[in-house]
């Protein structure tokens, strides 16, 4: 009997994409409590982490934006013919050529916006196709992130907010904020805690203008910060505008000290890379081989089996799946679709029919796509 194998035609490309969605050292580190022993405390801190990890949650879902290649997004979008030039070198006969071509498509010089323009336009051999989505994947997540240069402490007692302890020179902070101001609402978001402010923060691009309140001690004539009557720091509220400067920039500048990578922040680049892939995925072609009468066609090799795999492997390692759910449904409704295309040979056929259920095999229950209240089970690809 006639089965079917996917091969890919850039399978260099598909596993630097894999590389970029799933790297194994990026894995976050569970917070120690800095007190231990005290009757109640464990219970405290616990509720402490889900306070956390609701207030993440919330900043990081407000700092989503809109899918910046969707056809409307794109519809004043005139591609640049210096950028087409470059595409159409994805599929120059040397490798050496589709290399260079691909290495300068990486250029920040170059808009996101043109990569997702000719990404849309389509109509390139899937060897092209795979090498300009490894492009668009690694903008995504690698994009420059915004950065203050600041070192920070948590909440002052019960106030809200974080405590600048430092500034890092030649860093945007060190113009607009003092060692002892205290950052309460940055673009009208309450700060509580110190990993909401880098979510926020990294979440923008440098050059990126935020809007701050700070909180600001009344300080005498020996530079003390004074005191109110009921013992507390007397302060004044101060608006403040100021713009990014860049990751990049604080890593050279900083003293050892500065803050790391907002996780949420950096997987919600990943998510949105392999939102990427779903939205335009690589051609895939299909060549027969013999297989033993009976036997079930090994797809494991599909780029989406494959990717699945990482996916879910790399899920399990740092416990983030939010928004993978709806991402992984889509892929598997064009798996679907692609199973059903009437033109396909009967061995295409089957061999498509067993990605799906290879596919819907290998995704945990909770992620699949449930139907509605009194709705027929779902049928199999025909």
């Amino acid at each position: 009997m006639i089965a079917a194998v996917a091969v890919l035609c850039a399978a260099l490309a598909v596993r630097a994409q894999a590389q970029v969605l799933l790297p194994e050292d990026r894995q976050p580190i569970p917070g120690k409590p800095r007190v231990q022993g005290v009757p109640g405390q464990g219970a405290r801190i616990r509720q402490d982490d889900a306070r956390l990890s609701r207030l993440i949650g919330a900043t990081t879902a407000a700092q989503e934006e809109p899918i910046p290649w969707t056809a409307e997004r794109l519809a004043g979008v005139v591609p640049d013919p210096a950028v087409t030039a470059l595409v159409r070198g994805l599929s120059a006969l040397e490798w050496a050529e589709r290399t260079d071509a691909t290495t300068r498509l990486l250029d920040r010089a170059i808009p996101d916006e043109q990569v997702w323009v000719h990404l849309r336009t389509g109509g390139l051999p899937p060897e092209a196709h795979a090498r300009l989505l490894h492009v668009g994947q690694e903008r995504l997540v690698h994009a420059p992130r915004g950065a203050l240069g600041i070192q920070m402490a948590g909440r002052f007692e019960e106030n809200d907010g974080v405590v600048v302890t430092g500034l890092v020179p030649g860093m945007p902070a060190q113009k607009v904020l003092k060692p002892g101001d205290r950052i309460v609402s940055i673009e009208g978001q309450r700060i509580q805690v110190s990993t909401q402010l880098t979510a926020i923060v990294q979440a923008r691009r440098p050059g990126d203008r935020i809007a701050m309140i700070v909180m600001r001690g009344e300080r005498d004539e020996l530079g003390r910060v004074k005191g109110g009557p009921d013992g507390k720091p007397v302060e004044t509220r101060v608006d403040l505008q100021v713009e990014l400067g860049s990751r990049e920039d604080l890593d050279r500048l900083g003293d050892g000290n500065a803050i790391n990578d907002a996780p949420a922040v950096e997987a919600q680049a990943r998510l949105r890379a392999l939102r990427l892939a779903t939205d335009f995925p690589v051609p895939v072609a299909v060549l027969p081989v013999e297989a033993l009468a009976g036997e079930r066609p090994d797809v494991d090799s599909h780029p989406d089996i494959v990717r699945l795999k990482e996916t879910l492997a790399n899920a399990e390692r740092s416990g983030f799946s939010r928004g993978l759910g709806p991402i992984l449904q889509a892929q598997l409704r064009q798996l679907e679709a692609q199973a059903r295309v009437p033109t396909l040979e009967p061995a295409e056929r089957e061999w498509w029919r067993a990605v799906v259920e290879r596919f819907r095999e290998l995704m945990p229950p909770d992620l699949r796509e449930q139907p509605p209240a009194g709705a027929a089970p779902r049928s199999e690809a025909p």
